[in-house]
């Protein structure tokens, strides 16, 4: 899909790996195959066990910001029960940044996603003992994996997505759970029973501001963009609020949202509300913004996890993304969802679903104040 411009309240730019239709047919049409013929040829040689000794550990996970992020908690177990592990996250362009701030990893490798070949000679240098792919469908992680040159591999066995043939151990995806629980059962196999929650640590001291401010994150990422955004009136509205009780407004955006971002500020701050951009920040910057924040409410991406995982008061807004399965977690946080599909209708996050093309405008600013209220409590204006 092709980038574009768009008005206040539409992102500026859409991602240029996660939501390219014809890298997904790619994906599709010659992944398959080769995946069908790599799990054959191994079948032929005899079922692969988990070496009795292992230390060279990698785990990729080449997509989205916030899958990395709540990947941190089962970093964090791995790194627990094997201290004396390297372990190596495999990340792309797309989400590297961000796997930076994990505690856990030893090193972080980014992977070419439009060369297997490149990404091969990468993987394969770090002479693995284990390697596990945390995707979910895209079968060029799982071919990565295979040809890895580890002596185990561990990936998810996804419905009708056809990419698990060639793993030594394949673990069922589930979509009644949590993403994060997901995860943490393709390192069961490896004997750790993960159980903490995502966590990030700022690379610095939380941001301040003169008076305390909140964080507003108005731009998902990724495929469905615009069945996924709140009505920008609804965000004036609610920003309108947190102004009165004496809040400033922070707009975080990755650098694709960064002129649209500037737009809206300019917008509220010719309305009479005090509002900057923290649009296009790195994410060390970002992290901080978000730790600094009085509270966060964000439409559900990587943002989200992020100020979840910094336990910042978050709230995630959920159209057509499932709080079950997406939402933000950890105890300081709460979910927003829209009474049209209170569920939502996301499994693997490029669903379609054209009868709740506009679900996220049936979410009101009283139910976003109300949790508000709940998780964050009301500030003296």
């Amino acid at each position: 899909m092709a980038a574009e411009a768009g008005p206040i309240g539409s992102p500026a730019q859409l991602p240029s790996e996660r939501g390219n239709r014809g890298l997904k047919a790619l994906d599709r049409l010659l992944g398959i195959p080769v995946l069908g013929a790599l799990g054959g040829a191994r079948r032929l040689r005899g079922r692969r066990e988990l070496p009795p000794t292992w230390r060279r550990v990698g785990l990729i996970r080449t997509a989205a910001i916030g899958d990395v992020i709540l990947l941190s908690g089962v970093v964090q177990d791995l790194r627990a029960r094997r201290p004396d592990a390297h372990i190596v996250l495999f990340a792309t362009a797309t989400n590297a940044a961000f796997a930076r701030l994990l505690d856990g990893p030893d090193e972080v490798v980014v992977l070419p996603v439009r060369d297997v070949r490149g990404a091969v000679r990468r993987i394969r240098a770090e002479h693995l003992d284990v390697c596990v792919d945390f995707g979910s469908w895209p079968r060029f992680d799982a071919l990565i994996t295979a040809f890895s040159g580890a002596r185990f591999t561990i990936g998810r066995s996804t419905r009708g997505q056809h990419r698990h043939f060639a793993y030594d151990v394949s673990v069922p995806h589930s979509s009644s759970v949590h993403e994060v629980d997901n995860f943490r059962a393709l390192v069961r196999p490896l004997g750790i029973e993960s159980t903490s929650e995502p966590r990030i640590h700022p690379p610095g001291p939380p941001m301040t501001l003169d008076q305390p401010y909140a964080v507003l994150h108005l731009w998902p990422g990724g495929a469905n963009f615009r069945e996924r955004s709140w009505p920008p009136d609804r965000w004036q509205a609610l920003a309108q609020v947190l102004d009165h009780r004496g809040l400033r407004l922070v707009l975080t955006g990755g650098p694709g949202d960064a002129s649209v971002t500037d737009a809206t500020v300019a917008a509220w701050r010719a309305a009479g509300l005090s509002a900057q951009s923290a649009a296009g920040v790195s994410a060390d910057e970002c992290a901080r913004w978000l730790a600094g924040a009085a509270g966060v409410v964000s439409v559900n991406t990587g943002v989200m996890h992020l100020a979840a995982a910094v336990d910042t008061p978050t709230i995630g807004l959920n159209g057509p993304t499932s709080c079950r399965r997406w939402g933000p977690v950890g105890p300081r946080s709460r979910c927003v969802s829209s009474p049209v599909v209170p569920d939502g209708y996301l499994d693997l996050g490029f669903e379609r679903d054209d009868r709740y093309p506009r679900c996220m405008d049936a979410i009101t600013v009283d139910a976003v104040l109300q949790a508000w209220d709940d998780l964050v409590g009301c500030c003296q204006s």
